[in-house]
């Protein structure tokens, strides 16, 4: 009986062990895969800033240089995104290389990083916003400039 008792026991310990390795190895892949998700949002955040950045120069060809030289000079920051985007390349090459034994202080530091860089890119994507709104105020009032002359 008492060693019906003992591997009783033996046995819970044995299965409380597993399910603890278990869900550890289950929240260190959530966290994987939330690094992973992370950096392919930031990088259509890149491509969207890129993007925006391309069109908000298109509008410029309308203006007159004197009213658009300073909007250009805040839309030429091609070298900005694409340091960006071979920062996030570089935080890919961690997470391949790395993430296999990584501590779960080191992917939440990774996770932390890459959201923040979010968000200063999110802010951006809103001035971008923002300077597009005025761009089209700036046409609008251009053309209708031009239509008076005319």
């Amino acid at each position: 009986m008492l060693y019906l008792l003992s591997a009783a026991i033996a046995a819970t310990i044995l299965l409380a062990l597993v399910a603890m390795h278990e869900r550890r190895l289950r929240r260190r892949q959530q966290a994987i895969r939330e690094l992973l998700d992370g950096a392919d949002a930031l990088e259509a955040q890149l491509q969207e800033c890129r993007e925006r950045m391309q069109h908000l120069r298109d509008m410029l060809t309308i203006l007159p240089a004197e009213m658009s030289a300073r909007a250009d000079s805040a839309l030429s920051a091609d070298a900005k995104v694409q340091a960006a985007l071979k920062d996030l390349l570089a935080h890919r090459l961690w997470i391949k290389r790395h993430a296999a034994d990584a501590t779960p202080l080191e992917i939440r530091a990774a996770r932390e990083a890459l959201a923040q860089s979010g968000t200063t890119l999110a802010a951006l994507l809103q001035r971008l916003a923002d300077i597009g709104g005025e761009l089209q105020r700036a046409q609008a009032g251009a053309q209708a400039a031009g239509r008076r002359r005319s």
